[in-house]
């Protein structure tokens, strides 16, 4: 049982944050809750003491309006801090180490793991001034929840709905698990989709956004490990302490996987590369209109994770494999032993709503000695099982 401090700042989504410490609670783990004052104007503090069964902390200087220490007590007191909802004001007090409330008190007063969930209107989460605070935040080490997409309390559509209180409550155990667990690791992620040009303008590509690969090397990243990105055409914002190599077709990943490879302890291929590109690219654009209609002969790529096999030392060398249809996880299986591979994360892209594109993936992680099959869940939770799963196979 863990002892999680939970912040809430102002805004509608504040009503979720009861939903979020009742899922925590189920799961075993004490909630103190601290309050911002404009957070009371939608919950009032009574809701949250009565189903924590403690005192909320809604000022610096307690009932008797006197000074205290109560902001070092809730600190020393916690494993976790997370902030849900986080607004655009609580972020920018964060970004600033602004101690004004008790919130951003016991944030500075605060040494462990700490995790922000979003959650405002679209314009103020997409706005120059709330990216750069978030990307301070990351810089220093504090996890972000990345906010849904949907309708909006203002009837808005668009980016900036808290997320799920059952994906909030699973980034706070990966976090509380993870901490600390690959330290003074290397660790390389592939990520995104390869693009091979047909010509200067049009391409062979895939569907795949890069946020798997995304997901866990944050994950990573968080677990005290040195990162290297191997990106593939992703437009993702790239996190800082994290190392990006632009890789856009299949070839540039497959030279960029040889360099990084041996130095790295860890290789998590989650790029979707093409099997198949043009034999010959032109140069130009073809002109459709007196071109008329034409053939492309595609040649294989080559296959990265095959190369590697004889290279390898000690790394853990994780593979994915996204397949359409009930016969997709036996594929999985028969490529993780043809390629060799410690571990292989298959995923049914054909099922609605997950793999790519999507913030949720429904996963089997296959190893040699069996395999575990999770539920729908974020992508950045089920990163965290993967990484789960690569820890205890790393040589000590």
């Amino acid at each position: 049982m863990a002892e999680v401090l939970l912040g809430v700042s102002g805004g509608i989504a504040a009503y979720k944050a009861i939903d979020v410490m009742r899922i925590l609670q189920r799961r075993g783990h004490a909630v103190t809750v601290v309050m911002t004052r404009s957070a009371q104007r939608f919950v009032g503090p009574a809701t949250f003491a009565a189903l924590s069964g403690r005192p909320v902390g809604t000022d610096m200087f307690g009932a008797e309006r006197s000074p205290g220490y109560g902001h070092l007590d809730l600190a020393r007191r916690a494993d976790l801090l997370l902030v849900a909802p986080a607004s655009a004001n609580t972020l920018a007090h964060m970004a600033a180490g602004m101690a004004g409330g008790l919130l951003g008190a016991v944030h500075l007063a605060f040494d462990g793991p700490v995790l922000v969930a979003p959650a405002m209107n679209t314009r103020m989460y997409l706005h120059a001034a709330t990216a750069d605070n978030l990307a301070l935040l990351r810089d220093r080490g504090v996890g972000v929840v990345e906010p849904g997409t949907g309708l909006l309390a203002d009837g808005d559509v668009g980016v900036g709905r808290l997320a799920e209180p059952g994906d909030i409550a699973d980034a706070v155990e990966a976090r509380l698990a993870g901490a600390g667990t690959l330290a003074g690791r290397r660790v390389v992620v592939s990520a995104g989709g390869t693009r091979e040009p047909i010509d200067a303008v049009r391409y062979v590509g895939n569907r795949s956004s890069g946020r798997m690969g995304w997901a866990i090397a944050a994950a990573a990243r968080r677990r005290g490990a040195e990162v290297t990105v191997l990106a593939s055409n992703v437009e993702l914002p790239r996190e800082p302490g994290v190392r990006y190599v632009e890789a856009p077709t299949a070839a540039d990943l497959h030279r960029a996987t040889l360099d990084a490879f041996a130095g790295c302890d860890v290789l998590v291929m989650a790029a979707a590369v093409a099997d198949f590109r043009p034999g010959a690219s032109r140069a130009g654009k073809i002109d459709k209109s007196a071109q008329g209609s034409f053939a492309i002969e595609l040649e294989p790529t080559t296959d990265i994770l095959g190369d590697l096999a004889p290279r390898r030392a000690q790394q853990v060398v994780v593979g994915f494999a996204a397949e359409h249809g009930a016969a997709g996880l036996e594929r999985a299986r028969a490529k993780r032993v043809r390629k060799r591979l410690d571990l292989i994360v298959h995923n049914d892209v054909s099922v609605d709503g997950i793999g790519f594109g999507s913030a949720q993936n429904e996963i089997t992680i296959i190893g040699a000695d069996g395999e575990e099959t999770l539920p729908r869940m974020s992508k950045e939770a089920c990163a965290e099982r993967i990484l789960d799963a690569v820890v205890p196979l790393l040589p000590a």
